[in-house]
């Protein structure tokens, strides 16, 4: 943030607070606040001084937070989602299930629908192949054409 150094003012938008302005931003203690930092959910201001100086992305981390625990996830838990999010893992490698199939409506799920389930094939899969695992029915299933005289 740029500042005036005669008058010793901030200019420009804020992008820097104090843990009083956070707490006021957020509608939440400054106690809290040190609390959560205990607990590594929140990472620690940058110094100035003798002064902390929180950013955006405490405020984000913190409103999250928050909404987290009005949701009725518990600190510990929380604290789980944080590190996998650190680690760079998805939701689905922290709960140990297979990433799921992309939601019908999303970018990119055309690619991804089951073709099997689209010809009436998606009972005959495998259970691995359904839940996107494996190959598709469809590259197994022989593509040969058959007359109306011709069926088996």
């Amino acid at each position: 943030m740029d500042s005036c150094h005669t008058c010793q003012v901030e200019t420009g938008p804020k992008t820097s607070m104090t843990i009083d302005e956070l707490a006021a931003l957020e509608g939440t203690t400054t106690r809290r606040i040190r609390f959560l930092q205990t607990l590594d959910l929140l990472p620690r201001p940058e110094l100035r001084g003798r002064t902390g100086r929180y950013g955006p992305e405490h405020a984000d981390r913190l409103a999250a937070i928050l909404r987290l625990q009005e949701l009725g996830f518990s600190l510990e838990s929380l604290g789980v989602l944080f590190r996998a999010l650190q680690a760079g893992e998805t939701l689905a490698d922290v709960l140990g299930l297979p990433e799921p199939a992309p939601a019908v409506g999303h970018p990119g799920a055309e690619a991804a629908a089951d073709t099997a389930e689209l010809y009436g094939f998606a009972e005959l899969q495998p259970a691995a192949a359904r839940r996107g695992r494996g190959r598709a029915l469809l590259s197994v299933v022989p593509t040969t054409v058959w007359g109306e005289g011709e069926a088996s």
